[in-house]
């Protein structure tokens, strides 16, 4: 057996001593970096919310959205409706579609197909003057509108040039490692119009934005292995685990997947408080569908257990505001 002197030994630890300290430090500065991020984003709000009251509909959407895809989504979607409802009201693209997409589901909204048809309808002439001009996401919003009917009468053949010509120009953004790109793709293989339908690609598609760290790609790559969404193979442990991560960094969708599967033992361990707070916590969010599920796991559960899952919803905090917390 091969023998170390005292020296080398002191050597050894000396080393692990550096490597501590020089990790301690990356930790420290990569939390010093969040917390810079997260006091960003808080004064982004302030200062957009300025904007907004003065009458700016971009500054409007902007509200809207930093509640659906930033990190004011415990404002709640009715907040986020308020928003958009005022940018439509100045016929602002954003606005219209985001109230035909609420009242289509009934998010912030009641759920009125009517009315989101007037607002899809509204929106077309926008829609298609910047899909001819080469916008990428307007291409897709158009053929989505052709394909489903929504404000513009059904057909398949142009809905099918418009998912092509759009996924013809996202392949070369896919290929230099756009996210965006690669969850706008892989929505376009799932509905396979247009172009052939790949499903497994999608999955791996939006788990390669899922692991660039896109709270979005976390949603949807956990949404697909978790439910097997478009007949993609099940995996509740590989769909826990990116909707967990959503769901920490404030996703509500992905709050009230983690809830059922806590409550159901779907990827992880059973556990009724855990599921509780996950769906407060989404139905705090807007996440109507979150309720029946809390109001059928309290059936099966104790008083105790409830109140605890709720005190838990009421004192959690987002990742991207704990090292905020520690330090006030």
């Amino acid at each position: 057996m091969r023998s170390f002197t005292k020296g080398t030994g002191r050597t050894l630890i000396r080393g692990a001593m550096v490597l501590t300290i020089m990790l301690g430090a990356a930790q420290a500065q990569a939390q010093q970096e969040e917390d810079e991020r997260s006091q960003d984003e808080k004064l982004l709000w302030e200062e957009t919310l300025v904007a907004a009251k003065e009458g700016s509909s971009v500054a409007m959407c902007d509200l809207g959205e930093l509640i659906v895809r930033g990190k004011e989504a415990q404002r709640g979607l009715k907040v986020a409706a308020k928003w958009f409802g005022k940018a439509a009201e100045q016929d602002a693209l954003c606005g219209l579609l985001r109230m035909a997409e609420f009242h289509r589901r009934g998010r912030g909204v009641e759920e009125n197909v009517a009315l989101s048809d007037s607002f899809f309808a509204r929106a077309l002439p926008q829609v298609s003057t910047l899909a001819r001009g080469g916008d990428i996401q307007m291409q897709i919003q158009l053929a989505k509108m052709h394909h489903k009917a929504l404000g513009t009468p059904e057909d398949l053949e142009l809905a099918a040039l418009w998912y092509r010509n759009a996924a013809t120009l996202l392949e070369p953004l896919v290929k230099a490692g756009d996210i965006d790109a690669h969850k706008k793709l892989a929505n376009i293989l799932i509905i396979g119009v247009g172009v052939d339908r790949d499903v497994v690609r999608a999955g791996k598609l939006y788990e390669a934005a899922a692991t660039a760290g896109d709270r979005a790609g976390q949603f949807l790559a956990g949404r697909m292995f978790f439910t097997g969404k478009a007949n993609h193979p099940v995996d509740h442990e590989r769909g826990f685990y990116w909707l967990f991560r959503a769901a920490e960094a404030d996703h509500p969708r992905s709050q009230a997947y983690i809830g059922a599967a806590f409550a159901q033992g779907l990827g992880v361990e059973p556990d009724p408080v855990e599921a509780v707070k996950w769906l407060q916590l989404a139905i705090d969010r807007g996440v109507g569908a979150a309720r029946p599920e809390l109001k059928e796991l309290s059936q099966d559960i104790t008083e105790k257990q409830l109140q605890q899952g709720k005190d838990l919803a009421a004192e959690w905090i987002p990742i991207f505001d704990r090292g905020l917390a520690k330090s006030s």
